[in-house]
């Protein structure tokens, strides 16, 4: 009896501890299920997150590639309505090009099972069904949400406020089109001196002085001043389907970016080395910012910050920049990495808009077009007029006559530019009747004579410290406003006289001198000279700063200042005789040339017996603007367009 009561006691006793460890295991298992669910659950919600994030970059991506020629084709079209510009349409092509409309099929979702399941597409198998998430901020398809005053309510709700760039002001039909196609154009300016602008508005309201964007391409640091307008769109796209919807809203910048660093070109760039193989001198050509080229191959920076480049960048050695040092291996996979690292950021000192996401840098077109001015009869529509240097001149100075078809003395100019009341005023100047020559009565007065080179190239002569006296004396407005001049040639009243400019100039054709033009501080807003010919610089020129800096410019009180200059020419020659005298150079340099194969040498420059300068005889100081009070009148433009993402934080 005692011993089976003490088996009966023992087997009772271990029914709960049986009873409890099930119950342990199956809440493990519970939890471990649970825990699986719960896995699972957070993968899906992962994997979906990454799928919205690859539309998301697909479709931002070729956002970018699609608008800048939407933006062009509206300039053409002078802002008119046309469907191959529009919003809709840019929109349109953008999902066609990123592939967001493609997704499974009903049938096959269908046969998987998966109908009522979340997904990560953004339509549903039809691109006009994702065009129908792309929106305004209010919710209009086909549209955006300009960055203008008309749209001030919009911008100042509580999901917007302090998250976009300053507005930019225009007239009513312009903002009205820009909500319907891209505007861009001069005439939409800042409107007020908001946060951001570091310009005095009221001054600079076409450009200002702004902050560069954060971006990966490094035409400036990011967060670093620099001159330029941005013009800007916002909008909505609802990614996912009914069942889960994200909406997201996004800033396109389209940055008029004037033409501004040390060195600058939309062609191929050889940078350290002259034609004939010499090294430039690093004691007396320094490099103060970046070096913008299509292509370049670099052998020493001289001091240069950053390298920006299109398509390629050569490098012979290392060099070092910011303190960095990059090798010509500096875009390859593993070592872009390693020196976003070593630097602390993405944004590295050296770097190809073409590899650059989100962003696109467009040199706008230059060569020798843009030394061209249309007749006066002629109708440019907006982008002709936008991207023309020779058409930006006020003040054009037309050869009409010349002694002979071997001789192109001029003998009659015709001068036009704007009086006083801003009606066209011409006046025509005759040898033998009211154009004396310098040595004869009234002759000293008049900005414009004629001279031979010492090897008897026929050259007309620009005075500019004569010309302010001389137009407001014939009733034009001063050199304050009037501080462009185009010169050309004009064969259609005496072709037998006057010859057709040549491309590239010939020895035969006109040339430009500019002398006495030292001292340029009554041109307050600047001077350009833009000429399809052979110019020379006949001596000192833009060589005494102004008493002071520019009010409202940014610059610092106390800074040295000179006039903004830029001449653009189908050759430049320093000097009208064989003597090869020293140059030194202070500001930017760029070149309008284009394509990628003849190399654009920027310190190889010519005297006026057509020999190279001598490397040694070359001093060059170059620097970028800093301020839109040092921009010229006439300058190459650039575009840069980046979309970034308003925060919901």
């Amino acid at each position: 009896m005692k011993h089976g009561s003490k088996y009966c006691t023992s087997g009772y006793v271990s029914l709960p501890i049986v009873t409890g460890l099930a119950i342990m295991f199956s809440l493990s298992l519970t939890m471990l299920f649970k825990s699986t669910l719960m896995n699972r659950d957070q993968a899906s919600k992962t994997q979906l997150r990454v799928d919205y994030r690859q539309r998301e970059e697909a479709l931002m991506r070729a956002l970018i590639a699609t608008f800048p020629s939407k933006a062009i084709a509206s300039m053409k079209a002078n802002h008119g309505d046309g469907p191959e510009h529009s919003w809709s349409t840019i929109f349109a092509e953008a999902v066609r090009l990123s592939s967001s409309s493609q997704r499974l099929s009903p049938q096959i979702l269908q046969s998987l099972n998966l109908r009522n399941k979340l997904s990560g597409d953004v339509g549903d198998h039809s691109s006009t069904e994702v065009r129908s998430w792309i929106t305004s901020l209010t919710g209009e398809p086909g549209r955006v949400t300009p960055g203008t005053m008309a749209y001030a309510e919009v911008f100042a709700q509580p999901a917007f406020a302090g998250k976009v760039p300053p507005l930019l002001s225009a007239s009513s039909d312009l903002q009205t089109a820009d909500a319907l196609r891209p505007v861009v154009s001069p005439l939409k300016r800042y409107a007020s001196q908001v946060p951001g602008l570091m310009a005095d508005v009221t001054l600079h309201r076409v450009y200002n002085l702004i902050a560069y964007p954060n971006i990966r391409f490094g035409y400036a640091a990011p967060g670093e001043l620099f001159v330029a307008k941005r013009n800007w769109w916002a909008f909505t796209i609802n990614y996912g389907s009914s069942q889960s919807t994200v909406a997201r809203h996004y800033v396109l910048s389209l940055y008029e970016v004037p033409s501004q660093m040390p060195i600058e070109a939309s062609a191929f760039a050889a940078i350290g080395t002259h034609q004939d193989g010499t090294a430039w001198n690093s004691d007396t050509v320094t490099i103060d910012g970046a070096v913008y080229a299509g292509s370049m191959s670099v052998a020493g920076t001289y001091g240069a910050a950053r390298l920006a480049g299109r398509s390629r960048i050569d490098m012979t050695d290392e060099v070092t920049l910011g303190g960095l040092s990059v090798g010509a291996d500096f875009d390859a996979m593993g070592e872009r990495e390693r020196l976003q690292a070593e630097r602390g950021t993405d944004a590295l000192p050296v770097a190809l808009s073409a590899n650059s996401g989100r962003l696109t840098f467009l040199p706008l077109p230059t060569g020798n077009g843009y030394l061209r001015r249309s007749a006066p009869d002629t109708t440019l529509n907006a982008f002709e007029e936008y991207t023309a240097g020779g058409q930006k001149c006020r003040i054009t100075v037309e050869a009409t006559d010349m002694v002979s078809i071997e001789d192109q003395t001029p003998t009659a100019l015709r001068i036009r530019f704007p009086d006083t009341a801003g009606a066209m005023r011409e006046v025509v100047l005759k040898r033998g009747s009211n154009w004396p020559t310098a040595f004869e009565p009234g002759g000293p007065g008049i900005p414009f004579q004629t001279e031979l080179t010492n090897n008897n190239r026929s050259c007309l002569t620009f005075y500019p410290s004569l010309l302010d006296p001389w137009l407001q004396t014939n009733g034009a407005a001063s050199v304050a406003s009037n501080n462009s001049l185009h010169f050309g040639v004009n064969p259609s009243l005496n072709p037998l006289n006057v010859r057709v400019s040549s491309d590239p100039p010939a020895i035969e054709d006109m040339c430009v001198i500019i002398r006495r033009g030292k001292n340029l501080t009554n041109y307050t807003k600047g001077l350009s000279i833009v000429a399809p010919l052979r110019v020379y610089v006949g001596d000192d020129l833009n060589a005494i700063p102004a008493a002071a800096v520019p009010a409202g410019s940014g610059l610092a009180t106390g800074s040295t200042f000179y006039p903004p200059l830029s001449i653009f020419s189908a050759e430049l020659r320093v000097g009208t005789t064989a003597f090869n005298r020293p140059i030194e150079h202070h500001g930017q340099l760029g070149s309008l040339a284009t394509g990628t194969t003849n190399a654009w040498q920027p310190l190889d420059m010519k005297s006026g017996s057509d020999d190279a300068v001598h490397s040694d005889s070359i001093s060059a100081n170059l620097k970028p603007l800093r301020s839109p009070a040092e921009l010229p009148p006439v300058h190459p433009m650039n575009w840069l367009v980046v979309i970034e993402e308003i925060s919901q934080n």
